[in-house]
């Protein structure tokens, strides 16, 4: 990693070497196929707003993310983890991207969507491994293991859209709780732990931002779930969170950074309150019963682009650039 990701890092003792192919990270290799993927995808029209979003996740941004935050810091026997969950998470992504143009609910659509639940677990043990062996709280890396163990919920929350087990909720709900756990709470604390190695930040302030960034995807999914009060609570913290985590990357990373990637991390930084600040209203409009235009259909077109392309695709990208 670049001096300006938080300094030269050297693989650490015990570590697993980063699967590659011809020199060529799998990661990467990943994420331009995926890419060409979901783009293929998106102009045949095969996929719906909800499903273009969800498809983007597994297809480009979690192989991104993953080629920058799994590094040194993954020792054996936890790389070991890593490395695997990289190696199937191609496969794993295109079976889920396919389990979305097949009609469900389904048994067909289920088993593709399968996979994608075995990689996210194998991330979600790396995760819990590390928590294991870390002595003490260290920010950046509990941040990078809380969307590790976060996104195997989002794919959960697919497979019981794909059989039909939506229990008392509509079957899109079930859709966009994928979505947010594959961008909130996945996307959103990688990248907030990533920012943390590169400040080697320590300050109360970031540390409680970071907090909040932590818990808020879970208590916000408590929230939908049973109290539209605890969601517009969760909602707040989580928007008041993200908004002064837009700030600290505003004004302490993007100076910091080449120009390309000061492009895309501001870009990010700017659209994910915008972002939240949408959440809010229609919770708040759920909450009171009064309508502010914001229906299912426009957080799917104004929520979803920002959080996919505004902030999941620019921040995935801008931190990819800070490795070599």
């Amino acid at each position: 990693m670049s001096d300006r990701a938080g300094g030269s890092r050297q693989p650490a003792l015990g570590s697993v070497a980063k699967p590659s192919i011809r020199g060529i990270a799998v990661a990467d290799l990943s994420a331009v196929l995926g890419a060409v993927v979901w783009l293929a995808m998106t102009v045949t029209g095969e996929l719906a707003a909800i499903e273009r979003a969800l498809a983007l996740a597994p297809l480009v941004l979690v192989p991104l993310a993953l080629r920058t935050a799994v590094t040194g810091a993954f020792e054996a026997p936890v790389s070991r983890l890593t490395t695997t969950a990289i190696w199937l998470q191609p496969v794993g992504a295109l079976l889920f991207a396919v389990s979305l143009v097949v009609p469900s609910p389904a048994l067909l659509a289920a088993a593709l969507a399968t996979p994608w639940l075995a990689v996210t677990g194998l991330l979600g043990l790396a995760a819990l491994a590390r928590i294991r062996v870390r002595s003490g709280l260290t920010l950046p890396e509990t941040a990078i293991d809380a969307g590790f163990a976060y996104v195997s919920v989002g794919a959960v929350a697919l497979l019981l859209a794909h059989l039909d087990l939506t229990f008392w909720f509509d079957r899109v709900i079930i859709r966009l709780t994928a979505v947010h756990f594959h961008y909130a709470g996945f996307v959103l604390p990688v990248a907030a732990g990533l920012t943390g190695r590169h400040l080697g930040d320590r300050s109360r302030g970031f540390r409680t931002v970071a907090g909040v960034i932590l818990v808020g995807p879970a208590l916000i999914a408590v929230g939908i779930a049973f109290s539209p009060l605890v969601e517009v609570v969760a909602v707040s913290l989580f928007t008041v969170a993200v908004a002064a985590f837009g700030v600290v990357v505003l004004r302490r990373v993007v100076p910091t950074c080449s120009r390309p990637q000061r492009l895309l991390l501001g870009i990010s930084a700017v659209a994910l309150p915008i972002s939240m600040a949408l959440a809010l209203g229609y919770g708040v409009s759920t909450f009171t019963g009064r309508s502010l235009g914001l229906t299912i259909s426009t957080m799917v077109a104004l929520h979803g682009s920002l959080n996919a392309f505004g902030f999941g695709l620019c921040a995935t990208l801008g931190w990819r650039l800070s490795v070599q």
